[in-house]
């Protein structure tokens, strides 16, 4: 058997794009999925038109069985797929340039030889021409006929040529010829860790894909996509495996990567995961009534409800002890650092007898007594764990609509109200508003309606048995913007009574809860 070599040599970016689009150099499926800004793109473009060196393609070419990334072109029949290594970014965006697909529209304009993407304004102006046309034969001589004569003419023809010879530009190649398919992996995995381009879970996914083929293109890809449409996007891939190894080993006493285990084993443990990650996202829609992601800052809160699911029966399930705990561990931020640690301690608690006092020990560390304080809830919007308290409190209240008085149920997206109007404050203080304490939650058109008032107007018109389930202070002397401060302290404290009360609601036998 012949050794394992590497062969240098150039491609033209006419014939990468080519290669690319005929399934002749192929996308492998442990690469990311296509990430680049558009706005990349004109860049690209400019540094190529002026010359300027790009980094190396690298493929690899073997007998090797390995599988292509969905949605990509399949890979031509002629036997003579090249594996694309490092550089899929840079040959997507090329090929996307020459057909203007995922809105990559790369004009050019001849004077300033600038390049742009396309927008409303440059639409109008005809100067401006698109790198596509230039690109095509038939096209540019139309193009040609409408540049007229003259020294000016000659320079903005001797200028899109220049766009055409971007064609010709010669991109240094690497390829790797017999070696195997972990090899490739290998390669892949430490080119993008020396520059930090990757993610974590991008790494992981390229070892699960060297170890089990298929896997993540048949079974892993379309579930992500499916939890993205139902707007459970958070749940990433690397909180999917994290909870499907500790599915696959219950018992092991460390954590043991998917990729060191056998197929089989991977492929039963993710079914099991598959079904507890909707029996999890069930309880959480359930008992708070979540429809989405947007007030669940992180999916690693998910993942030992997905582990408790898979390992406890229906009747064994605490489903109000859960996503209590859910609660806290959010408002408590417990995975806002050292999330792979956290996860590692939690994981383990999902094996005691006592799995959710397990967890809540855990919380401990943070504070000693698991209940909500008024200071809570006097952080930012972009504090997701407060807000996501903040909206369990006024849940837990019978939250009711401001004008209708009806009773608040959550569907598509959650819409937040600033009790105290934005507008109403001066320009200084304006960021002041945006607090979790300012926060109701009712319907669209109701929010449209009250911003035409102030508090002081529209507040003594809401039910008092209204404003309590939204837990908004009853004392009017309060209902300004002068007493902001003062409106806002009252109510962090009815949140916090709220949200300990659905707590000692919701685990009765904690004596340590609320």
């Amino acid at each position: 058997m012949a050794r394992p070599s590497l062969k240098i040599d150039n491609i033209s970016v006419g014939d990468l794009i080519k290669e690319y689009q005929s399934g002749h150099i192929v996308i492998p499926e442990f690469q990311r999925e296509y990430v680049w800004k558009k706005s990349r793109a004109p860049k690209l473009i400019d540094s190529l038109f002026r010359l300027f060196p790009v980094s190396s393609i690298l493929l690899w070419q073997s007998s090797n069985e390995t599988r292509a990334r969905r949605n990509d072109p399949r890979p031509a029949r002629s036997g003579s797929t090249r594996w694309l290594i490092d550089g899929q970014q840079r040959v997507i965006t090329l090929s996307r340039v020459m057909t203007g697909e995922g809105g990559i529209d790369v004009v050019f304009h001849p004077d300033s030889e600038q390049f742009r993407l396309v927008n409303a304004a440059i639409s109008k102006d005809k100067n401006w021409l698109p790198v596509a046309d230039l690109w095509d034969d038939g096209a540019y001589r139309q193009l040609r006929r409408s540049l007229g004569t003259g020294r000016s003419a000659d320079k903005r023809e001797a200028n899109l040529d220049r766009v055409r010879a971007v064609l010709d530009y010669q991109i240094p190649v690497i390829q790797m010829v017999g070696h195997t398919f972990e090899d490739a992996v290998e390669a892949f995995r430490r080119i993008n860790t020396q520059g930090v381009k990757l993610k974590v879970e991008d790494i992981e996914s390229a070892q699960i894909a060297a170890r089990h083929s298929g896997f993540i293109a048949d079974e892993v890809v379309p579930f992500l996509e499916k939890l993205s449409r139902d707007r459970f996007g958070r749940l990433n891939v690397m909180h999917l495996f994290r909870a499907c190894a500790a599915i696959a080993r219950p018992d092991g006493r460390s954590r043991t990567p998917l990729h060191e285990l056998e197929k089989s084993e991977v492929l039963n443990a993710w079914k099991k995961t598959k079904r507890a990650t909707e029996l999890a996202i069930g309880l959480v829609k359930s008992e708070l009534g979540l429809v989405n992601m947007e007030v669940l800052w992180s999916g690693a809160l998910l993942v030992p409800l997905i582990v408790l699911c898979a390992d406890m029966g229906p009747r064994d399930r605490n489903a109000r002890a859960m996503v209590a705990w859910l609660a806290l561990a959010a408002l408590l931020h417990r995975y806002s650092v050292a999330t792979e640690t956290a996860l590692d301690q939690d994981l383990r608690a999902c094996r005691a007898s006592d799995p959710v006092g397990a967890l809540l020990k855990n919380l401990r560390t943070r504070r000693a007594v698991l209940r909500a304080k008024p200071d809570d809830f006097g952080g930012a919007l972009n504090d997701r764990g407060a807000l996501l308290a903040a909206y369990i409190a006024c849940m837990h209240g019978g939250a009711r609509d401001f004008f209708t008085d009806g009773k608040i149920v959550m569907q598509g997206t959650i819409d937040r109200h600033h009790i105290l109007p934005r507008g109403q404050f001066a320009e200084k203080r304006r960021a002041d508003a945006d607090t979790v304490a300012n926060v109701a939650f009712i319907t669209s058109d109701v929010n449209r309606s009250i911003n035409l008032s102030g508090p002081e107007v529209y507040l003594k018109d809401v039910n008092s048995k209204t404003l309590k389930s939204q837990c908004v202070p009853l004392d009017q002397r309060l209902w300004s913007v002068a007493r902001a401060d003062e409106f806002w302290a009252s109510r962090q404290k009815l949140l916090a009574e709220s949200f300990n009360d659905f707590l000692r609601h919701a685990m009765p036998d904690r004596r340590s809860i609320g």
